[in-house]
C-alpha cells in the first residue's frame, strides 16, 4: 500500500492540482479504469419543506434537517464517477484492504472505508494523474442525484426494489440497475456514500457552492444503502433530499464513496453549531453548599414545574414522543447534565440524544436541546461519567435497529462546553462486538470499567481502559453465561471496598448480581433480595460520598414499597439493605449521580428527574 498522506499533504495536493485542466469531453475513463461523466454548472432546489415537520404524518415523509429547502447555484462544472468506487479500483491504492476481493472480483463497491481513507484515495489518485480528485460536496451530490428532477426520486414520487438496491440483504455489483437521467448509477441505495462536508443544519436563503459546516461530529453520508429500515416509509431514507451522516472513523459494511474530478469550491463553510447547554457555562469549582445533610431533602422537578421541558411538536433532532434510557452526571462546576435517548421508535434511525442542564445554584432546568446527533444513525444508550475533572460520554452507533452496533466515546474537560471528537472504541466488526453501554465506574486503581450489553443481546461483558479511555479491551467473562445462560441485560455496577465489582442485572426474579474479582474475566452470580425487573426498566447503583451504596430500581412484585420506584441504601458494601424508601417522580431506565454538596440526582425515562439526599432515604 502507498503510505497514507497527511491532512497537510492532501491540502497541498489540492492546491497544486486546483488549476489542472479538465478533460474536454462529456465522459471519459481514467488511468485506473474509472468511468466519469461531466456535470455542467446549474442550479436546483436543495432539501425538502419550508420548515421542520410538525406532525407524525409529515415526519414519515421527510426529516427535520432537510428544511428549509433553498436554491443552490453550482458555478463550476465537474466530473463525477458513474459508479461507486469499486473494490478493484480501490485495490490499486490499497491491495491489503480486507474487502478488495469479492465473489465477483472487483465489481462490488468498496466498503469498510473511513472518511479519511476515502480522502486519501482521492489524494493518491490526484497525485497519480496530476488532476484534482476529491469527494463531492453534499450540494454537488444532491445536484447529481436529482439530475434535473424535482420529485422525491428521479423515478417520480416512489422508487421500487426493481429500480434500486434498497431494503435488501446485501449490496450488488455496480451498475446493476438503470442509471439516472445524468448517467449515474446507484445514487439511491446499494451503499451509502461519503461526502466532503461536516454535517449541520441548513440555513435559509440562496447559496452558491455550499461546503457545509466549519466543524462538527459527523461527516455527511448520502444515498443510504441496501440495509432495511424500521421506518413506516422504508424508502424515506434513500430519497434525493434525505441527509445522513457518520463518524469519520466509522468504517462499516454499508458505506463506500464515489469521487469528483474538479476544483474544490472556494466558498466559506457555515459556522459550527453551539447548542443551548453549551452556552454561558461557568468554569468555577462546584459549590459545596447545599441542603443540610442532616435533614431529609427531596424534590420532584417535574411536579414543581421546574423540570426539563421539550416542545410538544418536536420532530427532530430531538423528539417529544419517546425519551428513554436516562444518563446523568454532576459536572466539576456543580452543573448537572441529564441526557436521554430521544426518538419516535427505539430501533429507529432517527434515535438521537437530548440533554438538559441544571446550572449550579438554580432550581430550574434549562429547556431540552440536542446533545448528540448523528443523522440517520441509531444513537442510543447514553452513559455519562465524571472522574471529577473529565466528563465521559459513551454511546452506541447502530446500523440496523439497535443492533450491528459500535461503541463510541468522547469527553469534555470544560463542563460540557466543548468535547473531544467522538470516536469508536469498539467496532461492530470486532469479534467481541458489544452493543449498548449501560453504566461506568473508575476503580480505585484508576481503571475505567464500562458495563455493556452484547451486540444482538447475545452476551454481557465489560469494556475496560487502563489509560483514561485511549485504548479499550473486552474482558472475557460473560455475565449471561455465568448466570447459567439466563437472559440478563443492562448491568449497573459499583466497586466494593475489597476491589470486587458488583453488577445488578435485569432479567430473572429475584434480581441477580454478578460479582467479579478480576475486572470482568470471571463472574460468580448470586440472588439479591430485590425483585427482578423487566421491559422498560433499568437499575442504577452508586457508591455515595459517605461510602454507603445506593441502589434505585422498580418494585415490580409490589413486595417492598407497594410498587413503583424505590431507593435502597447498604452500609456494608451490599450485604444488607436496612433502608428502603419509595420514590415518586422518576423511574424506567435510570441513572444516578451525586454532587459535591451531597445532593443525589436520579434521572429516569421521559424527562423525569428527582433529587434527594442520603438523609431522606435513611428517613432521618
Amino acid at each position: 500500500m502507498n503510505r497514507p498522506l497527511s491532512a497537510f499533504s492532501i491540502l497541498l495536493l489540492s492546491a497544486v492540482y486546483a488549476q489542472a485542466e479538465q478533460p474536454d469531453v462529456k465522459e471519459f475513463t481514467n488511468s485506473i479504469g474509472m468511468k466519469l461523466v461531466r456535470i455542467d454548472a446549474g442550479e436546483f432546489i436543495m432539501g425538502e419543506g419550508h420548515a421542520p415537520p410538525k406532525t407524525r404524518v409529515d415526519w414519515m415523509k421527510r426529516d427535520w434537517d432537510e428544511a428549509p429547502a433553498h436554491k443552490v447555484k453550482i458555478t463550476q462544472p465537474f466530473f463525477i464517477s458513474v459508479y461507486e468506487v469499486t473494490a478493484a479500483e480501490y485495490k490499486q491504492f490499497n491491495p491489503k484492504h480486507p474487502k478488495v476481493d469479492q465473489p465477483v472480483p472487483g465489481q462490488f463497491p468498496i466498503t469498510f472505508v473511513t472518511w479519511d481513507e476515502a480522502v486519501e484515495f482521492c489524494a493518491w489518485l490526484s497525485k497519480k494523474e496530476g488532476k484534482p480528485y476529491r469527494l463531492p460536496t453534499e450540494a454537488e451530490w444532491e445536484y447529481c442525484c436529482r439530475a434535473g428532477t424535482k420529485t422525491a426520486f428521479p423515478t417520480g414520487d416512489t422508487i421500487s426494489d426493481e429500480q434500486a438496491n434498497i431494503n435488501a440483504a446485501k449490496m450488488v455489483t455496480v451498475g446493476h440497475f438503470k442509471p439516472n437521467p445524468w448517467g449515474l448509477h446507484d445514487m439511491h441505495g446499494n451503499v451509502a456514500e461519503w461526502c466532503h462536508d461536516w454535517y449541520g443544519p441548513y440555513e435559509a436563503g440562496e447559496q452558491t457552492d455550499p461546503v457545509g459546516r466549519a466543524d462538527g461530529e459527523a461527516r455527511v453520508v448520502r444515498g443510504w444503502s441496501f440495509l432495511t429500515t424500521v421506518a413506516p416509509n422504508k424508502s424515506k431514507y434513500v430519497r434525493s433530499a434525505n441527509r445522513s451522516g457518520q463518524l469519520p472513523g466509522d468504517a462499516n459494511r454499508a458505506t463506500g464513496f464515489r469521487v469528483v474530478l474538479g476544483e474544490m469550491p472556494k466558498s466559506k463553510p457555515l459556522p459550527a453549531i453551539v447548542e443551548l447547554y453549551q452556552k454561558e457555562v461557568k468554569q468555577t469549582p462546584a459549590p459545596k453548599e447545599g441542603p443540610d445533610p442532616a435533614k431529609p431533602f427531596f424534590i420532584d422537578y417535574k411536579k414543581e414545574g421546574k423540570g426539563p421541558v421539550m416542545a410538544k411538536d418536536s420532530w427532530g433532532p430531538i423528539f417529544n414522543q419517546h425519551n428513554h434510557f436516562g444518563a446523568v452526571c454532576v459536572c466539576p462546576n456543580g452543573d448537572v447534565l441529564a441526557v436521554w435517548y430521544s426518538t419516535v421508535q427505539e430501533p429507529g434511525r432517527e434515535c438521537s440524544q437530548a440533554v438538559s442542564r441544571l446550572r449550579a445554584g438554580s432550581e430550574k432546568w434549562d429547556p431540552v436541546c440536542s446533545f448528540f446527533t448523528i443523522p440517520d444513525m441509531n444513537c442510543h444508550a447514553p452513559v455519562l461519567f465524571t472522574d471529577g475533572q473529565r466528563i465521559y460520554h459513551f454511546f452506541t452507533q447502530s446500523l440496523k435497529g439497535w443492533d450491528d452496533a459500535s461503541n463510541g466515546m468522547r469527553f469534555s474537560e470544560d463542563n460540557g462546553v466543548t468535547w473531544s471528537k467522538p470516536r469508536i472504541i469498539l467496532d461492530r466488526t470486532d469479534k467481541d462486538a458489544l452493543s449498548q453501554p449501560c453504566s461506568c465506574i473508575k476503580t480505585k486503581a484508576g481503571v475505567l470499567v464500562l458495563a455493556c450489553d452484547g451486540d444482538n443481546h447475545k452476551d454481557e461483558r465489560f469494556l475496560v481502559s487502563k489509560d483514561d479511555g485511549k485504548t479499550w479491551k473486552v474482558t472475557q467473562g460473560d455475565m449471561r453465561k455465568s448466570a447459567a445462560g439466563k437472559y440478563v441485560i443492562h448491568p449497573a455496577i459499583f466497586e466494593r471496598n475489597d476491589g470486587a465489582i458488583v453488577t445488578y442485572l435485569r432479567g430473572p426474579n429475584p434480581m441477580p448480581n454478578a460479582i467479579t474479582k478480576d475486572l470482568g474475566d470471571t463472574f460468580t452470580v448470586e440472588e439479591t433480595k430485590f425483585p427482578g425487573i423487566s421491559s422498560g426498566m433499568k437499575t442504577a447503583v452508586l457508591k455515595l460520598q459517605s461510602g454507603a451504596i445506593l441502589l434505585c430500581s422498580i418494585d415490580r412484585t409490589k413486595e417492598l414499597v407497594g410498587g413503583g420506584t424505590f431507593a435502597a441504601i447498604s452500609l456494608d458494601d451490599g450485604k444488607t439493605w436496612p433502608h428502603i424508601k419509595k420514590i415518586e417522580g422518576a423511574g424506567g431506565y435510570m441513572a444516578l449521580a451525586q454532587g459535591a454538596n451531597g445532593v443525589i440526582y436520579l434521572n429516569g425515562t421521559q424527562l423525569n428527574v428527582v433529587a434527594f439526599n442520603e438523609a431522606w432515604v435513611r428517613g432521618k
